[in-house]
C-alpha cells in the first residue's frame, strides 16, 4: 500500500488528466475538425508510447494469439467509436455536458452486467441506474438550445455513443486482463486503433494543422500525452496498488473536476440543469457502483 501523499497525488491528477480532458476537446475543436483533432491526438500518443516501450519492455504489445480478435474490439471501440463520436457531439453541446455523460459508462456496463452476465439487479442497482438516466434527460433537454453555448440532442446524443462503447471495451477486457498486463491491453489498444483512423486522413488535415495556434498544440499535447498516455500509466499503478474502493475514487472526481473547470476556463455557465444532472449521475453512478465491482474510468 503506498503511503497517503502518493495516493492522494496520483488521484488528484488522474482527476485533472481526464476532467480537463473535456475542456482540450472543446478548446481544440474551436481550429480543428472532430477527425483532425482525433488523429493528431493519437498520432502523439503513439509516438509518446513508444518511448515508453524503449524503457518499459511490460508495455509493448504481446498478446495471446487466440485473444488477439478481441484486441481489434477493444481497438475499434476504444479508439474511433469512443472519440470520433465525442468529439464531434463536442462541437453541439458543452464539456460539462460531455463530462456528465462520459460518467455513465461505470452505469451502463451495470446494465451490460444484468443483461449479459445474468448479474442480480438490486434495489439500489435499479435507483442508481434509474437517477443516472434521468440526469441524462434532463441535460437533453433541459439546457438552452441558443444562445452563445449551442446544446442540441444531436450532440448529447453522439457524446453517449462514447460510455456505450467504453462499455463493449471494458466487458470485452475484463478476460483479457487476466491473461496479460494492463499496460500491454491498453498500448496494443491505442496503437492498433490509432491504425483504424489512417484512412480519414486527407488534405484538410494539414491546412488544419497548419493553421493551428500554439494554445491548440498545447492542449493536443495535454490530450495525447496527458490524458491518453500518462493518464492510463497512473491509472495502472494506481489499481495494482490500491483496492477497488479507493481506485473507484476516480469515477466521481473526473465529471466533477470536467464541470468545473468547464465553468472557469471555457466559461460555460453553471446552469440549474447541468447542477441537477451533476447530482442525478454522480449519484447514481455511486449506486450501483456499491454492488458492482469497480471499472476504470473512461478518459475523455
Amino acid at each position: 500500500m503506498p503511503r497517503r501523499g502518493p495516493l492522494l497525488a496520483c488521484l488528484a491528477a488522474l482527476a485533472l488528466l481526464w476532467g480537463l480532458a473535456f475542456v482540450g476537446i472543446k478548446e481544440t475543436l474551436a481550429e480543428l475538425s472532430p477527425t483532425t483533432l482525433t488523429l493528431i491526438r493519437f498520432a502523439i500518443a503513439d509516438v509518446t508510447l513508444l518511448g515508453v516501450m524503449v524503457f518499459m519492455p511490460g508495455a509493448r504489445p504481446k498478446l495471446p494469439r487466440a485473444q488477439r480478435w478481441r484486441i481489434l474490439i477493444l481497438a475499434l471501440t476504444g479508439v474511433p467509436l469512443y472519440h470520433l463520436p465525442l468529439n464531434w457531439g463536442e462541437t453541439r453541446t458543452t464539456a460539462q455536458v460531455a463530462s456528465l455523460i462520459v460518467a455513465m459508462a461505470p452505469v451502463l456496463l451495470a446494465v451490460g452486467a444484468v443483461i449479459f452476465l445474468k448479474e442480480r439487479l438490486t434495489a439500489a442497482r435499479i435507483v442508481g441506474i434509474a437517477s443516472a438516466f434521468a440526469g441524462v434527460v434532463i441535460l437533453t433537454l433541459g439546457t438552452p438550445q441558443g444562445g452563445a453555448v449551442q446544446i442540441t440532442p444531436a450532440g448529447v446524443l453522439a457524446v453517449a455513443i462514447a460510455p456505450i462503447a467504453w462499455t463493449v471495451y471494458t466487458l470485452v477486457a475484463k478476460p483479457l486482463m487476466r491473461e496479460t498486463q494492463p499496460l500491454r491491453v491498453t498500448s496494443s489498444t491505442i496503437l492498433i486503433g490509432s491504425l483504424t483512423l489512417l484512412p480519414l486522413i486527407s488534405g484538410d488535415t494539414f491546412s488544419e494543422l497548419g493553421a493551428a495556434s500554439p494554445k491548440t498544440w498545447a492542449w493536443l499535447a495535454l490530450l495525447g500525452i496527458g490524458s491518453s498516455v500518462v493518464g492510463y500509466l497512473l491509472f495502472i499503478w494506481l489499481i495494482q496498488h490500491v483496492d477497488a474502493s479507493q481506485s473507484g475514487i476516480v469515477l466521481y472526481l473526473v465529471p466533477i473536476v470536467g464541470v468545473l473547470a468547464s465553468g472557469l476556463i471555457l466559461d460555460e455557465p453553471l446552469g440549474w440543469a447541468v447542477i441537477v444532472a451533476a447530482i442525478l449521475v454522480i449519484g447514481g453512478l455511486a449506486l450501483t457502483q456499491r454492488t458492482a465491482p469497480q471499472v476504470p474510468a473512461p478518459e475523455a
